[in-house]
Formats: C-alpha cells, sequence, structure tokens
C-alpha cells in the first residue's frame, strides 16, 4: 500500500468516528432532561430580610409616556 492510500483510510475511519460522535452527543442532550437546581438567596447575599415598609401619603403622579409624532413618508423624486 502506498502512504497516500495509507492516510485516506484513516481518514475515512477519523471521519466515521467523528459521526458516531455527533449521533451521540445529539442523542445524549435530546435524552437527558436535567431538572433545574434552585438556589436560595440567602446562599449568596447576607441580609436579614427584613425590609421596612415606608408609606408616603403625598406622592407625586407617575409620569405617562407620550407616543412619538409618526414621521410622514419622504417622498420619492420619479427621474
Amino acid at each position: 500500500m502506498k502512504f497516500s492510500k495509507i492516510l485516506k483510510v484513516i481518514a475515512v475511519l477519523v471521519a466515521i468516528a467523528g459521526l458516531f460522535a455527533a449521533a451521540y452527543f445529539a442523542v445524549k442532550k435530546i435524552m437527558d432532561r436535567q431538572e433545574p437546581e434552585y438556589f436560595d438567596d440567602n446562599d449568596f447575599f447576607e441580609c436579614d430580610n427584613d425590609l421596612e415598609i415606608i408609606e408616603v401619603e403625598n406622592e407625586a403622579p407617575a409620569e405617562e409616556e407620550k407616543p412619538a409624532p409618526k414621521k410622514k413618508a419622504a417622498k420619492k423624486d420619479a427621474e
């Protein structure tokens, strides 16, 4: 056998192995359903979660957003 023929055989075997690996990971990703991992906020932040509620009597009304004016369509010059 020539050296180039040996390299072609090795390349075919590597390509077949790549296809099997791709199929394996695709099936594994589709079939493997993991449960979501929930975290407790107290694990990350040092706080006592005792929030103080402050009532405000004279609160300013919230500003309503005005819709932006519609732009007029530009006239196209037919030349």
